[in-house]
């Protein structure tokens, strides 16, 4: 008996970032799947978008439906490295899937996991100047 792979359609989700108050740099948005060490890895899926001026920006990604997370920061400087301060806490404005903020230590992908289906998904990332 052959097995067949389903291979599912993919889904739109769109992220819609907000509190982008500075132009020039890069807007580096990361898409990860479960099982990635979030945030210290290659994503799974990345978008990086030059930002000529300030204002919200919309990034859409065409994935399969799923569990997801994503991180994204302003990279101000452009040398495709979150910049931080002596403590550890980022220099350039940054943001999570489900808003979440961040008080010790980076988020777990539990944290930021939100699901994708096959209808697709809009959601929305504040950035933490």
């Amino acid at each position: 008996m052959l097995m067949a792979s389903v291979e599912m359609a993919p889904a739109q989700l769109s992220v819609e970032i907000t509190k982008l108050t500075q132009s020039g740099g890069t807007l580096r948005v990361a898409l990860y799947k479960p099982g990635a060490k979030f945030g210290k890895t290659t994503p799974d899926f990345y978008k990086n978008i030059a930002i000529n001026q300030p204002g919200n920006q919309v990034v859409s990604f065409e994935v399969p439906p799923g569990t997801y997370a994503v991180a994204v920061y302003h990279d101000l400087n452009d040398n495709n490295k979150m910049d931080r301060n002596l403590i550890g806490y980022p220099k350039e404005p940054f943001g999570f899937s489900n808003n979440y903020r961040p008080t010790v230590a980076a988020p777990d992908f539990e944290d930021c996991a939100f699901q994708l289906t096959e209808k697709g998904a809009t959601i929305s990332i504040s950035l933490i100047d």
